[in-house]
């Protein structure tokens, strides 16, 4: 198996390349890791650290380098992951602010200001997948930067290759039910699901943990009205216990900007509390410098380490350490690249355009939805849907990151003004539309062109 990482210097790959090494390490047999980055010197320590790290022992004849140009990199691959990150102060915390202040919760994915992250990167991303066209039409395109129900949409509908948007909240489930029927706070790979929505906002449609189901008997006796929440999990697992006794439904993966559409009081209580606490401290330009400096001195930490591989502690439980050198064995990457490789069909969630799959919402549309996953095939799960208390919001979600799709791959203002109108909490309102503004100038660093869609909510 062939593989390019575009991103190939972000300090999430090593943890999750050991896990892969650990757990399925014939995936890379005979096989070339490619690692693209604009800042080389960051892929190549990468790759160091990749071939020092002590489960690359178990892998047989597998090249590891750094291509020097795009064109290298893509060519004749088998799968393409993109990781990069949109992201930044300080835009970052601006846009937290000027959110919560008008009570919409702001995320990288569900929400307005990801609207206009996803004109960072979102230009980038098409002209890849057009050099894919040209360099490995039949490799399949992986897609973690958020929005990813954008991304893979786009690259679906206006290209030829294939792309599926994965999302690291594919493992929030087998957390968050561990948690809350059986008050263990681990991940236990035995739940086996079926679920549909927009992607951070999915829904449990069915499932089972070792043959016991779900709904019919799981829920019925854990989810009782005496429950209690294993502590520290009180967002998570509160709002997945009350949209079952609610609605009758789980939420597939518990991240903030979704639960934040059902339950938004909860959702900026938890962003308050957590990130904007010292905002009447904060200083834009004070911010931005530290943070530039702060990542700087990340990388330059983790460049040196490579120049001395054999002093890391691969072991240690330090946090700091864990994060850039540690081993991740529960990621969507493991059964997503199982399967690219051919070595086991693989049940996954991810987005792609709808296809029909969802029952209900429009045959092309941005959603996400469980399918089985073999080298470049893609078999979605049949009988999929939106539970009804869910159907209109989810809709209105879907089409809104639809629109944003087609407003970056057309190259048109007025398509991306529609889509933030159709962002569908306060939806008209003065509020949302005084939020916009101020989001327009927040991120005043986008395609010029599309920032002129401000003048539809003068």
């Amino acid at each position: 198996m062939k593989v390019t990482f575009i991103g190939g210097g972000s300090l999430r790959l090593l943890p999750l390349f050991r896990g892969m090494f650990k757990r399925a390490p014939q995936m890379w047999d005979n096989g070339e890791i490619r690692l693209y980055d604009l800042k080389q010197d960051r892929a190549e320590a990468v790759a160091t650290l990749v071939q020092a790290c002590p489960e690359f022992s178990n892998v047989k004849n597998c090249k590891v380098f750094c291509p020097s140009s795009m064109e290298d990199a893509l060519q004749g691959i088998d799968a393409l992951y993109l990781s990069m990150a949109a992201e930044r102060d300080p835009s970052l915390t601006m846009a937290r602010i000027a959110s919560y202040d008008h009570s919409i919760y702001p995320s990288d994915q569900l929400s307005l200001d990801g609207a206009f992250l996803s004109l960072r990167l979102g230009g980038l991303i098409l002209s890849i997948a057009k050099k894919m066209e040209v360099l490995c039409p039949k490799a399949l395109m992986l897609i973690f930067a958020n929005p990813v129900s954008v991304y893979s949409y786009m690259v679906n509908t206006y290209t030829k290759i294939q792309a599926l948007g994965i999302c690291g909240g594919f493992n929030n489930h087998r957390w968050d039910l561990t948690r809350m029927m059986f008050g263990k706070d681990e991940c236990d790979e035995k739940w086996n699901v079926v679920a549909a929505g927009v992607n951070h906002l999915s829904y449990i449609l069915r499932g089972d943990y070792d043959g016991e189901d779900l709904y019919g008997s799981l829920c019925p006796r854990y989810l009782t009205d005496d429950w209690k929440c294993l502590p520290g999990q009180e967002l998570a697992c509160e709002s997945l216990y009350k949209s079952y006794r609610q609605y009758g439904t789980l939420i597939f993966s518990t991240e903030c900007d979704g639960i934040a559409q059902i339950f938004p009081e909860a959702a900026l209580k938890h962003l308050h509390d957590r990130f904007l606490q010292d905002r009447d401290s904060f200083d834009p330009v004070v911010r931005e410098a530290e943070e530039k400096k702060r990542v700087e001195k990340r990388f330059a930490d983790f460049i040196e380490q490579s120049k001395h591989p054999e002093t890391v502690n691969w072991t240690s439980t330090d946090p700091r350490e864990k994060a850039f050198y540690g081993l991740v064995q529960y990621d969507i990457t493991l059964p997503v690249f199982k399967a690219v490789a051919g070595l086991e069909k693989m049940r996954i969630v991810a987005s792609r355009p709808n296809y029909g799959v969802i029952r209900d919402l429009p045959y092309s549309c941005a959603v996400e939805y469980t399918m089985d996953l073999y080298k470049n095939e893609i078999t979605p799960v049949e009988d999929q849907y939106i539970p009804r208390p869910f159907y209109g919001l989810t809709a209105s979600l879907s089409e809104y990151q639809t629109l944003l799709a087609d407003s970056i791959a057309k190259h048109d203002n007025h398509i991306f003004a529609n889509a933030l109108a159709t962002f569908p909490q306060h939806i008209f309102t003065d509020s949302k539309r005084k939020l916009i503004l101020e989001l327009f100038d927040i991120y005043s660093d986008v395609d010029p062109y599309m920032l002129e869609a401000k003048k539809y909510f003068m």
